[in-house]
């Protein structure tokens, strides 16, 4: 045995004796306490891989004490790590629980949790004795024997256990990751469709306050539509998370699947409006894309342009140079039709890499928010708008074009792009005013753009949320 080892077995001891002293610290206080620490095989007993496993398997503890209405003393709480590895210890609050109660408790939740052999709940009656269950571990390595038994007669190789221990820590908590990213990919597309019709006054658009240039939908209809598609929204992040194949493209099946689930959601949700068509499509392409990236820690603006472009090709002749569909002409297929690249629409959007969201609309939001802890109602306003006259300045809407012709649209565009140059100048309001008002006059609804504002604020969500905070 070498000089280091020597040392940290002697470092291993002390601090194991500091842990008993700090236990018979507390009998005095004659209460319940509970400490929790990881069975870690061999030296050292913890660096940041396994401290911050630790960490999330204490705040799952903690929560499930809690949620059996066993709190823990705040107060009395000490946490850290030494030569033992990470420990805590604590102080329960009059319990309605006896010690051996808890001791159950405690034992159930290493049982059902995943690695629960990696854990270890002690408790401490008010006389200062451990409570045990008399139930021997099974070791985390074989399987088979006791844990004591295999300890004691050195049965396992300690570089084998490590790295299986460590394989198990890895992969636990890599399903921890997919949890919290496809969640939290799900709760932004969610609110990128909130916030894009709760926007309020908007050109033609349904708002929170307006109908717009329509007589078919309000307020009501789109947040029951949102309602509607959020459930989906987990499915498609969870797909993209786990896609392992080869080409980006295999996936297109299931996603146009999951579209056309979300479409009939939609229809029932609305009795048969069309709301978030362009949505469905936009954010599920979005969301399918940011998972994919994020579960590979490789998600940037670039490489989402580079992954969308890749996974659609040549998508507009795919779907609009050739009729997909029998009986009548979509609108998009007219649009093309009559319009050529102008009347590309959506898939123009996507194959190019959706410059109206990268090249106009982000660099407004960074402008508005990032400097900015909580986005308000106020900043959400303001920022959007000026978001929305930037997409609708540059965007070839086809909801326009096929209605009202290509020279109400680039009216519509001549205009946003005032807007746009007079913003936060005194004269702005007016402008905008004006522009709202041309938009009931021709009623028309650049409903193209409210998509691709709802997919901006969803990307910039994903940096702000899930790249930059995990940086």
């Amino acid at each position: 045995m070498t000089a280091g080892m020597d040392k940290s077995i002697e470092e291993l001891l002390l601090a194991k004796d500091r842990r008993r002293e700090l236990r018979m610290q507390r009998l005095e206080r004659s209460c319940i306490t509970l400490s929790f620490n990881l069975n870690i095989p061999g030296l050292p007993k913890s660096n940041e891989h396994f401290h911050a496993f630790f960490t999330t398997c204490l705040h799952e503890l903690q929560d499930y004490l809690l949620s059996h209405r066993i709190v823990i003393d705040q107060k009395t709480i000490h946490c850290a790590t030494d030569a033992a590895g990470d420990f805590f210890l604590a102080d329960i609050i009059d319990s309605d629980y006896s010690a051996i109660q808890i001791k159950k408790y405690c034992e159930s939740f290493e049982t059902k949790h995943p690695v629960g052999r990696l854990l270890d709940v002690d408790v401490v009656d008010e006389k200062g004795e451990p409570v045990s269950s008399g139930k021997a571990k099974t070791c985390f390595f074989c399987n088979a024997a006791p844990a004591i038994y295999c300890m004691r007669k050195q049965s396992h190789d300690y570089a084998a256990m490590r790295m299986k221990v460590e394989l198990e820590i890895s992969k636990y908590q890599e399903s921890k990751k997919k949890n919290r990213v496809c969640k939290q990919l799900a709760i932004l597309a969610t609110q990128s469709l909130l916030h894009e019709v709760a926007l309020a006054p908007k050109p033609g658009l349904v708002d929170r306050f307006d109908e717009g240039s329509h007589s078919d939908m309000d307020f009501s209809t789109f947040l029951n539509s949102t309602a509607a598609l959020s459930v989906s929204f987990r499915k498609i992040a969870d797909f993209g998370y786990t896609f392992n194949g080869e080409d980006l493209k295999e996936a297109l099946p299931n996603l146009r699947l999951l579209g056309l689930e979300m479409e009939a959601d939609m229809f029932a949700e609305t009795h048969g409006v069309n709301t978030h068509k362009g949505a469905i499509f936009l954010l599920g392409f979005s969301i399918f894309v940011s998972a994919y990236l994020l579960a590979r820690d490789s998600f940037s603006n670039e490489a989402f342009v580079s992954a969308i472009q890749k996974m659609n090709g040549d998508l507009v002749a795919r779907e609009l140079g050739k009729k997909l569909y029998l009986g009548q002409e979509t609108h998009g297929e007219v649009c093309f039709r009559k319009f050529g690249k102008k009347g590309q629409g959506i898939r123009g959007e996507i194959q190019a890499g959706m410059p109206c969201v990268f090249l106009k609309a982000l660099p407004v939001l960074h402008q508005h928010f990032d400097s900015e802890k909580i986005l308000t109602d106020k900043l959400l306003n303001k920022g959007l708008t000026h978001a929305l006259l930037a997409i609708i300045s540059q965007n070839d809407d086809s909801n326009i074009l096929y209605r009202k012709g290509e020279e109400v649209l680039e009216e519509l565009k001549n205009r946003a792009i005032v807007c746009v140059d007079k913003y936060g100048k005194s004269d702005f309001d007016a402008d905008y005013a004006s522009l709202i008002e041309f938009c009931k006059d021709k009623k028309i609804s650049p409903g193209g753009s409210a998509d691709l504002l709802a997919v901006s604020y969803f990307m910039y969500g994903v940096n702000r949320q899930l790249v930059w905070n995990d940086e």
